[in-house]
């Protein structure tokens, strides 16, 4: 028989956690990184490996190449923490409150993987009020991906973007660049108020110091918009649907109850886009449903719920989730058949529409936007609960299958974090799971990362503050209150939290509170 070189997938994970460990123990190590007064022991041939800016350092004729302490300059030790641990693990922690240095860091020390990643975030936090700001926070950078984005953002949503400070703080040279564009130019032909504020904008001058000292704060004030966790309605202690909706603020770390839902529900889905919270279809112990509520945010200091056009089909156990201004919902369960039907919503003419059918009829299953693609993960057809996976491409209209889960789950959670959907508990058919699968959309790979504290079935994930909660959920006994928290920096689950209402199959979303 002939030799074969045979490759596996755990030689360079293991490397990398090994060298890791090497480094916490400061073994081996024969450099160390000084930043504002912090020694952070480092080995040269990883660093030079993973940067173009510590390869040079320690193999051209400079000065540093032959000493043992190194002083960085340009960005504080926390971020030189951060910048460490995504070298030693391919993994980086993104949020509001680090983006800003974490970039400029990645930037002057050349590691391109967290420049990627702190541009796929504020890609994600794209909004009316800070697009232009972004936008010129990536041209700083030169991140020419995230300042297209911006930019087309800024065209698209021109509307809303006039009606936010930092378009009046533009000046009159910036107005006129802006509204040159053809995208542009026909929304202010046939818009009389953002006619009207352009010509406001124009007249608006500010003193070229002032505007430079306050663009900063202001960039960061609309990214570090609160973000705050609300769980509506699901399958309560008294074993019937419930109404009550909880809200978790996480820099407090208090809860506090927003007004019910008008109807009891469970298995619900929910979604949050522009400010406001939609419940979508589930089951209010009688009947499967097709209504939507909508919550208000911006209207009264606790919300206002009021109710919008109602589905084609009734959904309880559907999948939802957000891709530009619209909503989707694959799959669900409509009290006689399982669904492959998906179908989306329009805000702007709160009006339903039906789109291309899933290969597999689906209920329990996640459904998750990554990359501008959709993916529906798991479920269960009637007959069985499912492992597989399929991605929908709304440019075309049609889904694909892709690698399959490791394990099959029904009722997971499943969330978006760093690039990679992760999938959270559910049950198998036979277990109420702990475990937890991470799928990487660039790969097509799955791996397995630490298992929850608790198995959790019918539990809901998402990401608040660039960390993945999971929250309640059955653990086949009993309903769960607790929320736990995944770290992706150390592969370790944490209860942080309970709120006051035991429940599973709940809906569960972040808003942004401004």
């Amino acid at each position: 028989m002939a030799p074969k070189d045979i490759m596996t997938n755990s030689h360079a994970k293991s490397i990398l956690n090994a060298m890791n460990a090497l480094r916490k123990s400061n073994t081996l190590c024969d450099i160390t990184l000084r930043v504002e007064g912090t020694d952070f022991p480092a080995h040269r041939i990883v660093l030079a490996a993973c940067s173009d800016y510590f390869c040079a350092m320690f193999t051209s004729e400079l000065s540093e190449k032959g000493k043992s302490f190194v002083d960085i300059q340009g960005l504080t030790a926390s971020t030189m923490e951060i910048l460490l641990d995504f070298v030693y693990t391919e993994t980086v922690l993104v949020t509001v409150e680090n983006v800003q240095e974490l970039l400029p860091a990645a930037c002057l020390l050349q590691l391109k993987g967290v420049k990627r990643a702190c541009c796929d975030f504020l890609d994600s936090q794209l909004d009316p009020s800070n697009c232009l700001g972004i936008r010129d926070f990536a041209e700083t950078h030169n991140c020419l991906d995230l300042m297209q984005a911006a930019e087309l953002f800024s065209q698209k949503h021109f509307a809303e973007v006039v009606q936010h400070e930092e378009f009046m703080l533009l000046s009159q040279e910036e107005v006129e660049k802006l509204i040159k564009c053809d995208e542009i130019q026909p929304l202010i032909r046939c818009s009389l108020p953002c006619r009207d504020l352009v010509d406001e904008a124009k007249k608006f001058h500010l003193r070229p110091e002032l505007r430079s000292e306050m663009q900063g704060p202001r960039t960061q004030a609309r990214l570090g918009a609160k973000e705050v966790l609300l769980v509506i309605g699901g399958f309560g202690s008294q074993q019937s649907p419930i109404d009550v909706v909880e809200k978790y603020d996480p820099k407090t770390q208090e809860w506090s109850f927003l007004p019910n839902i008008a109807r009891k529900r469970r298995y619900v889905a929910t979604v949050s886009l522009n400010d406001r919270v939609y419940v979508i279809g589930g089951y209010d112990g009688r009947s499967r449903l097709s209504s939507v509520e909508c919550l208000d945010y911006t209207a009264d200091e606790d919300g206002v719920w009021y109710t919008v056009a109602t589905m084609n089909v009734r959904r309880g156990l559907a999948g939802a989730t957000t891709l530009g201004d619209m909503i989707y919902v694959a799959g669900g369960f409509d009290g006689s058949r399982r669904h492959t039907s998906m179908e989306r919503y329009d805000p702007n003419i709160d009006q339903w529409s039906m789109l291309g059918d899933m290969q597999t009829a689906r209920e329990g299953a996640g459904l998750v936007v990554a990359s501008g693609l959709i993916y529906c993960l798991g479920g269960y057809d009637g007959l069985n609960i499912l492992n597989s996976v399929e991605r929908y491409d709304p440019h075309t209209g049609h889904w694909t299958n892709v690698t399959p889960m490791a394990t099959k789950r029904s009722g997971a959670g499943v969330a978006l974090l760093n690039d990679h959907i992760y999938v959270v508990g559910g049950f198998d058919g036979t277990a109420h799971l702990a475990s937890v699968e991470v799928y990487n959309i660039r790969t097509d790979y799955w791996t397995t990362v630490a298992s929850m504290t608790t198995p959790r079935c019918y539990v809901g994930a998402t990401v608040l503050r660039g960390r993945l909660y999971a929250i309640a959920g059955y653990d086949g006994n009993s309903l769960l209150s607790s929320i736990e928290c995944y770290d992706p920096v150390i592969d370790s689950w944490e209860v942080v939290t309970s709120m006051a209402t035991q429940r599973c199959d709940a809906g569960v979303c972040v808003l942004r509170e401004k």
